[in-house]
């Protein structure tokens, strides 16, 4: 049964795409959008900064804007996430821990009473 369930998985893998790609190119191509209905011409990103300084693999501080969604960098479901992550590393660590002090006394115990 594993062997079929890889199987199916690979030829779905492998079809997919294609099919989405035959889907997409029954329909138009166009993707001009006329200038009238360009509501908002304010850029995405409102860095503070010349985006020159920004723009890197480390940026430098004011270079984003605040969070104003749930979602965005530096939110509130971003700071929960990391809690929860520490929280289970921090079980994960006492779970072993206490499993070792557990496996040392016990062989511990097990050479007192060979000695004996």
């Amino acid at each position: 049964m594993p062997r079929f369930a890889s199987i199916t998985c690979a030829v779905l893998l492998t079809v997919a795409p294609f099919s989405a790609s035959v889907v997409h190119a029954e329909s138009t191509t166009d993707t001009t959008i006329p200038v009238a209905a360009v509501a908002d011409t304010t850029p995405l990103s409102q860095i503070q900064n010349d985006p020159s300084l920004c723009i890197n693999s480390n940026p430098r501080p004011n270079c984003g804007v605040k969070p104003h969604l749930s979602g965005d960098r530096g939110g509130w479901m971003q700071y929960t996430v990391f809690g929860v992550m520490i929280a289970a590393l921090s079980v994960i660590g006492t779970v072993l821990v206490r499993n070792v002090i557990k496996r040392d006394r016990a062989i511990s115990a097990q050479v007192s009473d060979s000695e004996k």
